[in-house]
């Protein structure tokens, strides 16, 4: 590595969309220069939010677009949502695309959830599921005692039919975000008077409440051109996750970035799948994207890593002067490329 690196960076945690690529357009010179990082032997590991494609058909995408990467490489905030699934042994209603519940494939369903999930999907996030998962959050009842329908939801759906709702076996404590950015709690009413009443001996306490998982909570993304629309920013799942939360008066858990715990395991991965590289400290690791709040947010503030904003994706003029502006600016990630080589 030459002297020109003026940050003086050891690895890089790289976002994907928006920063790589958006949409399936590669931003300029990225796919060269992500090859030069690789012979130059600078470790990496992708950090993503994509919440619409599964790990597999991500990596499917990528390679389309010309990328070489690892199935190791690539960290996801859905993976982590199912890592949490795997943990703890959630059954959770699922309001993703597709794809994206093929990450849960493995999960065995017994028409019974303790948690909602939810993904960037417009059909997904229509009005029929996304009253399902109010109902499961708030304890209500999906269906009639005498009939068993299939919950309200996308037709592609694979949340099994004849849904209740289930409490998990144990009590288990939950992080949650407190960024203001990203997501935003409703306090508890104090409006109902106490009432006064005996409990028998025999009485059990109250099931723990259902949880709400995101990914993350980033407000808007932005979006190639279609048919319908030119290029530019669209609604994220942040208003559908605060819509949530503010309805039923849970917080919801996010797993994804900017959260500490994130970064925390892909430094990890970038430990495990670049060895030799020794230890490395926060100011040694550049994290890389277009958002301010969601890729170079708390998390990685928190965790002393260099925070590099690229002019590329979401990115719009002015947003890096605010209260925690970036280490670095770059146009694009190949220009960052080029000053650390």
């Amino acid at each position: 590595m030459s002297n020109s690196n003026p940050l003086k960076l050891r690895a890089l945690l790289i976002d994907l969309n928006g920063t790589l690529h958006v949409g399936s357009e590669t931003t300029p010179r990225a796919v060269q220069a992500l090859e030069r990082l690789r012979s130059a032997r600078i470790p990496f590991v992708f950090c993503s939010n994509n919440t619409r494609d599964s790990s597999e058909r991500l990596l499917e995408k990528l390679s389309g677009m010309g990328f070489t990467v690892k199935r190791d490489e690539v960290m996801t905030s859905l993976g982590a949502c199912r890592q949490l699934v795997d943990d703890r042994g959630l059954k959770p209603y699922l309001l993703v695309s597709p794809s994206a519940k093929e990450e849960f494939g493995h999960i065995s369903h017994s028409g019974q959830y303790d948690s909602v999930i939810l993904g960037l999907h417009e059909e997904s996030l229509s009005y029929g599921p996304l009253n399902t998962a109010f109902r499961i959050l708030k304890g209500e009842p999906l269906h009639p005692p005498s009939s068993t329908p299939t919950p309200p939801g996308p037709s592609h759906s694979a949340n099994p039919p004849s849904p209740s709702i289930i409490s998990p076996s144990a009590s288990l404590s939950t992080s949650t975000s407190t960024s203001t950015s990203t997501s935003t709690s409703t306090p508890a009413s104090t409006s109902t008077p106490t009432r006064s009443h005996t409990v028998s001996a025999s009485s059990s306490p109250s099931p723990p409440r259902p949880r709400l998982i995101a990914p993350h909570a980033s407000l808007y993304h932005q979006t190639p051109g279609t048919a319908q629309l030119p290029a530019g920013l669209s609604l994220g799942i942040g208003p559908f996750v605060r819509a949530l939360e503010t309805a039923t008066d849970i917080q919801a858990e996010l797993v994804g970035k900017p959260t500490r715990r994130f970064f925390e395991l892909a430094l990890e991965r970038l430990q495990a799948v670049q060895g030799g590289i020794g230890r490395l400290e926060g100011r040694d690791v550049g994290v890389v994207g277009d958002d301010m709040i969601n890729d170079l947010g708390e998390g990685a503030r928190d965790l002393g890593l260099r925070r590099i904003l690229v002019r590329t994706g979401k990115y719009r003029s002015g947003i890096e002067n605010g209260d925690h502006p970036p280490d670095a600016v770059y146009d694009t990630f190949a220009d960052l490329v080029d000053a650390i080589l």
